[in-house]
């Protein structure tokens, strides 16, 4: 390394706010004044600055591939394809709605639920999904095997309690959404007066299956979500819609399904019958319309902007056309975007180092789980040979996708759309029977994002975000492990956290925990719950401890083991790296780096947003709650015990 970069700049903090009171404010006060949040947007921050970063140059990439004449088939040709229908404003207008209309012809023939059921299948084939969820994932039971995962669904706001709580606020919000559905009704041509009714109608149908599901953080809990079914079962939770046949006409050979709520398809049998089917006709008509509205004229983009992008999300602008059809690109052919990109904008010196953190992190977490006091040794070597399980996955594919089944062209943008989720639903269920594909990616190489996988022990950084704030490839190893290392370290800690806990090495789903240690792990854990639960975002407006705890477990144990793999590289590293820089010492940087990243404004919407249906917590949350449990983050700033910065021991929450 040719010598440490300088990306903590001190005229971005806020000297006025101590670290002792309030870390992240003090890190970050300047740059938050000054940078509001752009009207396209509903929060501003580190991550979102990266991501506009990688739009300009997928803008010039997609763009390029639109002006060539690729061959046949080629990802160019795609690409290119996708982008310039996405782009063509007049054929857009043109079309108008005549690509749903063989749906919307269907729909108001049904006459019976079994109508309803083909109806269901087709749609979902094509992109919206109605009543339910699908999708094809590791076996929970045999992590070499494929199986197919049934979920609740069918709602048209964020999460079930939108539908449920019984406040002001929501009261409000509910009789908007019904305005919005109405009002996308009226633009399919329904009339205004009988739109409203229809808009009632479904209103009163998704709130009885909203309170048949469960909570955003019940589906958190791994074993309630458990729930393999045979076909022969599936019938009895729903036996005169014929929920087998229905799944079998998807596609799905497999001789079994997993359930997340059998209860919620339970109520949705009752439910289908006891609804009008004149309701049932104006519901699909609201689902197909909303799954496509941003890909239709703009009467229907701007309603949908006006309620999901503004009244929910605090946007003020719509972002720009390019940059939508962008997204569109990245969500549907996402792996072909993805090749364009990493040709152009990543480099092997990136994914070496970032290779080369992701060992000493995990050497820190075998560390970690040697020195815990509080589990048995038995638990202990199962938590050690889950560790050596891990493998990861940096930058991008070794072996990218095959698309050369799906048809893509200059016409139809949302007959296009339609094509690739067919594909991608094709692609998922042809698996089924055949070995896992450990090479496959679940997001692509471009996003600004990292995840862990339960079911596979691994952990994955795409090359979007190994860059500045995240990640400096010529910076000090203080600045990378607290950023980009700390993030790694989060990944990692999820193997470990209250849901990826109860997945083994091989990433199949057993209770490796002896009982008691189990319980010290949850008593600990509750202690973040507690804290996370007690953080006021705005006026009576508090973090969901629980629907956030594996979030904030991994924030923690993260920053945990990146800095001790910090203190083990200074003890190896030339002078240098050991040295002040700008009168900080490396672990002040480390703390400093890891305060950068999580920089962000946020409009008062986004906030209530994230906070009822997101399992991470807000920036500040993020970087203050982790930061006041840690003795190192408060002996590097000579912190007293008692500060809002430095909780007391018997205060302070311990996991890993």
């Amino acid at each position: 390394m040719s010598g440490p970069a300088h990306p903590i700049d001190a005229a971005l903090f806020d000297p006025d706010t101590a670290a002792s009171e309030d870390f992240y404010r003090h890190v970050n006060g300047g740059w938050l004044d000054a940078n509001p949040i752009p009207p396209e947007y509903g929060a501003w921050g580190a991550g979102q600055m990266v991501h506009e970063h990688n739009q300009e140059i997928l803008r010039r990439l997609l763009e390029e591939a639109a002006g060539r004449d690729d061959p046949k088939g080629s990802a160019g040709q795609k690409v290119g394809d996708y982008f310039a229908a996405a782009m063509d404003e007049a054929a857009i207008a043109a079309a108008g709605v005549r690509p749903l209309e063989p749906y919307l012809a269907r729909i108001a023939a049904a006459g019976s639920v079994d109508d309803v059921r083909e109806l269901l299948r087709d749609l979902q084939r094509v992109g919206p999904s109605p009543l339910h969820s699908l999708s094809v994932a590791p076996d929970f039971e045999d992590s070499e095997a494929y199986l197919v995962y049934l979920g609740q669904g069918g709602l048209g706001l964020p999460e079930r309690d939108y539908y449920t709580r019984d406040d002001e606020q929501s009261e409000v919000l509910r009789r908007k959404y019904a305005t919005h559905v109405a009002h996308q009704l009226a633009n399919l041509g329904v009339d205004d007066a009988r739109a409203a009714g229809a808009a009632e109608g479904i209103l009163a149908f998704e709130t009885r299956l909203a309170e048949a599901s469960y909570t955003a953080a019940q589906l958190r809990d791994v074993p309630l979500t458990m729930n393999r079914h045979d076909f022969a079962d599936l019938d009895e939770l729903m036996p005169s819609f014929d929920l087998a046949g229905h799944v079998r006409d998807l596609g799905v050979t497999s001789p079994s399904v997993n359930v997340d709520n059998p209860g919620f398809f339970q109520a949705l049998e009752a439910t289908l019958a006891e609804t009008p089917i004149e309701t049932l006709r104006d519901y699909l008509r609201w689902h197909l319309v909303r799954t496509f509205a941003m890909s239709l004229t703009p009467a229907f983009e701007n309603e949908a902007f006006d309620f999901y992008g503004k009244t929910l999300g605090g946007q003020q602008e719509m972002k720009p056309r390019w940059k939508r059809a962008v997204a569109s690109a990245s969500s549907d052919i996402g792996e072909l975007v993805a090749q364009l990109y990493v040709e152009t904008a990543f480099g092997e010196q990136a994914k070496l180092r970032c290779e080369e953190m992701v060992d000493h992190l995990l050497t820190a977490m075998g560390r970690a789980l040697r020195r815990v006091d509080w589990m048995s040794d038995a638990t202990r070597e199962e938590a050690l040979r889950k560790l050596h399980g891990f493998t990861f996955k940096i930058g991008y594919p070794d072996v990218w996708r095959d698309y050369s089944e799906l048809e893509i062209e200059r016409g139809s943008f949302v007959e296009n759309r339609m094509r690739c989720e067919a594909f991608e639903l094709a692609r998922q269920l042809g698996r089924l029977g055949l070995p896992v594909d450990r090479t496959e990616w679940e997001m692509p190489a471009h996003v600004v994002n990292a995840y862990y996988h339960p079911l596979l022990n691994e952990i994955v950084f795409p090359a979007g975000i190994l860059q500045p704030p995240f990640f400096y490839a010529d910076a000090d190893d203080a600045v990378n492990y607290g950023a980009i290392g700390a993030i790694i370290g989060h990944e990692i800690t999820h193997g470990f956290d209250d849901e990826g806990s109860h997945f083994d090495a091989s990433g199949q789903l057993r209770d490796w925990w002896a009982e008691a240690d189990r319980a010290e792990f949850m008593r600990r854990a509750l202690v973040l719950v507690s804290q996370f639960d007690g953080y006021e975002v705005l006026d009576g407006l508090h973090v969901n401890g629980q629907l956030t705890l594996g979030e904030n477990i991994a924030d923690l144990g993260g920053l945990k083991i990146a800095h001790d793999a910090l203190l083990d590289a200074l003890a190896t590293d030339g002078p240098a790296e050991r040295e002040a820089v700008d009168g900080f010492t490396p672990e002040q940087r480390f703390f400093f780096s890891w305060a950068t990243v999580w920089r962000t404004n946020y409009t008062d919407e986004y906030l209530h947003l994230i906070v009822k249906s997101d399992p991470h917590s807000p920036a500040r949350a993020r970087v203050n709650e982790p930061l006041s449990n840690l003795p190192a983050f408060a002996a590097a700033f000579g912190i007293d015990g008692g500060s809002p910065m430095a909780r007391d021991a018997a205060g302070r929450a311990d996991i890993w």
